[in-house]
């Protein structure tokens, strides 16, 4: 079986990534990572239920042909150093928010900082410089295998399905965030935190955070 997307996401962040990311929204080594590690698996079944249907996935292949090709893996360093670079990334996260989640992203972010055991406030600083390294990082997969829109829809479902094969909460998250990639408000909070409960504490869990952490 292929490396998940989750894994191969939060790898994305070892070295010294997850610590210029934690100097660039304030918050500690750990802390960070934890609500990376919590966040991934939220932005990435956002991003999934959007493409469930097919406007939905034609549009994110339009969104990885016009800017989202994997590029911005090969620039983390100076992304998240500070300064312009870094200001542009929050912008453009942002935008993927706004639409991925709409009005419940306030919601989205509690759930997030439950699971981490964090402030709502590092995660409303986080998710925005988040976004675009996950839309990069299916951009990438999408770009180095060559896939249409037909295969980008079979990528994406392939994750939801190894997730549920997994002993944790992935894909409960994973489920709460289909149709419209936009939930309603109880599943945006509490809902969340129902399904996945100690999403972090399942095995699946902590191997996602140690691969951040290097723990």
């Amino acid at each position: 079986m292929s490396e998940s997307l989750i894994n191969g996401l939060a790898a994305q962040f070892g070295g010294d990534t997850i610590g210029k990311l934690a100097g660039l929204v304030g918050g500690s080594t750990d802390d960070t990572g934890k609500a990376v590690a919590a966040a991934l698996p939220v932005l990435l079944g956002s991003i999934t239920g959007n493409a469930d249907q097919p406007q939905g996935v034609n549009a994110l292949a339009g969104a990885i042909t016009s800017g989202h090709d994997g590029s911005i893996l090969d620039m983390l360093g100076p992304m998240l150093s500070g300064g312009y670079a870094s200001r542009a990334l929050g912008s453009d996260g942002s935008r993927i928010l706004g639409h991925l989640m709409g009005d419940q992203q306030n919601n989205v972010e509690s759930s997030v900082a439950q699971f981490a055991g964090v402030e709502s406030s590092l995660v409303s600083k986080l998710l925005p410089m988040l976004a675009p390294i996950v839309m990069g990082y299916i951009g990438r997969k999408v770009t180095s295998g060559g896939l249409d829109v037909g295969g980008l829809g079979s990528l994406l479902g392939q994750e939801r399905e190894q997730a549920h094969k997994q002993d944790s909460g992935l894909g409960a998250i994973f489920d709460v965030l289909s149709g419209n990639g936009k939930p309603d408000a109880p599943q945006a909070g509490g809902g969340l935190m129902d399904v996945a409960g100690d999403l972090l504490g399942s095995s699946a869990g902590k191997a996602i955070l140690g691969q951040i952490l290097g723990k």
